[in-house]
């Protein structure tokens, strides 16, 4: 099958269609994929496996049918699988250490792709870096939606604006795509 990841990313694109734009828009955009996709994804199971290639066209579907104007959709998208994933941590989500959550979210990486190699690395107390690389496809709209995930991740937890800077990208040939984040200390946190 090739490259592929869980199909819980493709639920979470439904519920945002289905949450900002209603349930006629998502019936509107699995019109607008090819039938290929569109039957590959009518049976979605979140726990089944996608091509990784299927994401990134429904993303670009999403886009092109309900917000061609809107360069922010696919940060958005990532935020809310941040969103999901902030809300099995429920009202203890500032309780989790940042450090913690992202090295976790390397770790964890093949749970949900079965491509790529994520690591994780802390820069200063409230600083820290995301490697994405050895992606055997890149598209920028997935990179797009890793940022969103990230701010929205790391805001949950901190509560506070975060900083995403993509210091390079395997688009534009670079051997990874790599993110820095910077957010605020916590209420009460203090450096070592």
């Amino acid at each position: 099958m090739g490259p592929s990841l869980k199909g819980r990313f493709f639920q979470v694109r439904f519920e945002y269609v289905r949450e900002y734009y209603g349930y006629d828009a998502l019936a509107k955009v699995m019109a607008a994929l090819p039938a290929g996709e569109r039957r590959l994804l009518e049976g979605l199971d979140r726990d089944a496996w996608y091509p990784f290639r299927s994401l990134n066209a429904l993303d670009r579907c999403i886009a092109r049918s309900l917000a061609p104007d809107d360069p922010g959709l696919f940060e958005r998208l990532g935020a809310m699988s941040a969103r999901h994933r902030a809300d099995l941590l429920g009202e203890h989500a500032r309780l989790i250490n940042v450090h913690g959550f992202l090295s976790r979210l390397a770790d964890e990486h093949h749970q949900f792709h079965t491509f790529g190699r994520i690591a994780y690395r802390r820069l200063g107390f409230t600083v820290g870096e995301i490697s994405a690389a050895e992606f055997p496809e890149v598209d920028e709209v997935y990179c797009r939606g890793a940022r969103g995930y990230l701010r929205a991740a790391v805001e949950l937890l901190t509560g506070g604006p975060v900083e995403v800077f993509e210091i390079s990208c395997q688009c534009d040939g670079q051997p990874a795509c790599v993110y820095r984040l910077k957010w605020p200390r916590s209420e009460g946190e203090h450096a070592p």
